[in-house]
């Protein structure tokens, strides 16, 4: 019997191969999906070291544009962010992932976490505001809350879950502000890409779960430079790949993107999903807009209001209501 959809099974993904007197079909197994297990107090850390790093992408975002369009800044900091993993891989003399199937997983996460989202988010930007952006993308949670379900055996529906989601959720909604919820101004069509950029992302941490017998530090390397190769061509027919730098700040910016949020924190990222699971991480959707308004009040100036503090605790709330769900599953 098939097992359907393709990502589901307990430990493997499967496909329909021609059976000698089956009338159907027979399975074959072609990647072990390894088994993740509940959170612990250091994956909480790591969370909110990975969100973090993400919030401070904003301050180094909002530098960078002085120099360079959007596009530019988005494939430069994978190629940089790619050339600093392919460096330490080739230190640690870790041999390259082979096999058409584990190469096959590597395109489909290069593809679903930066080529496609990039471009999509670059194009709803047109027509969404920022405020409604950071909300549309925080609906990570429940999205890999859903796809999870459906499509691992191991990351599956419970109420403690939805709980988190939902407290942490409404945390987000009140930390960008009631207004960013009035959609009369907003096109439907520029917050239905938010939406697919935010589905890409989860896919992208379903995918990489699939890639078996590979270090976080190679599979990154791995799935970043795919997103160069996406990337970069694309950035020299529609951009502007050597723009003037006018500010050393914006140069140092788009290097720091590259290094910390794009490379270092990509490896911590799978790290969390293969250990952990594609739910929990989404969870840092809620912690990266509070953090970046965390860092624009130290080194901006721009003292958060009221409202942040009480975003805090529906966040923080989220955060322990996962904690306390799978405590419950692991003892």
């Amino acid at each position: 019997m098939v097992s359907w959809p393709p990502f589901g099974g307990r430990d493997s993904l499967y496909y329909p191969t021609p059976a000698t007197g089956d009338p159907l079909c027979q399975v074959t197994r072609i990647s072990r999906l390894q088994s993740i297990r509940p959170p612990q107090l250091s994956d909480f850390f790591r969370l909110t070291v990975l969100g973090a790093v993400w919030g401070a992408a904003f301050i180094c975002i909002e530098l960078a544009l002085v120099d360079f369009s959007p596009f530019a800044i988005a494939a430069w900091r994978i190629a940089i962010g790619t050339s600093a993993l392919v460096a330490v891989v080739m230190l640690r003399r870790e041999p390259w992932p082979r096999g058409a199937s584990t190469w096959r997983f590597i395109a489909l996460a290069g593809l679903f976490y930066n080529a496609i989202p990039f471009t999509i988010i670059s194009w709803g930007q047109q027509y969404v505001s920022s405020g409604m952006t950071a909300v549309l993308m925080s609906c990570g949670p429940f999205v890999a809350l859903v796809l999870s379900h459906f499509l691992t055996r191991d990351d599956r529906f419970s109420f403690g879950k939805l709980l988190a989601t939902v407290l942490g959720f409404s945390g987000v909604v009140v930390l960008i502000g009631g207004e960013a919820l009035a959609g009369d101004a907003l096109r439907i069509s520029g917050q239905l890409a938010m939406v697919v950029a935010v589905t890409c992302y989860v896919i992208s941490s379903l995918v990489i779960r699939r890639i078996g017998g590979v270090s976080p530090v190679m599979i990154s390397a791995s799935v970043c430079a795919t997103s160069a190769v996406y990337m970069l061509p694309m950035l020299v027919v529609f951009g502007e790949p050597f723009p003037q730098v006018s500010r050393f700040s914006s140069l140092a910016a788009l290097v720091f993107l590259g290094l910390v949020p794009t490379a270092a924190a990509y490896v911590l990222r799978v790290q969390i999903v293969k250990e952990v699971g594609a739910t929990f991480l989404a969870q840092v959707s809620y912690l990266v807009p509070l953090f970046g308004l965390l860092w624009s009040w130290l080194f901006l100036g721009q003292a958060p209001g009221g409202t942040t503090w009480v975003a805090l605790v529906l966040i923080l709330g989220g955060l322990g209501a996962s904690r306390l769900a799978t405590a419950r599953v692991g003892g």
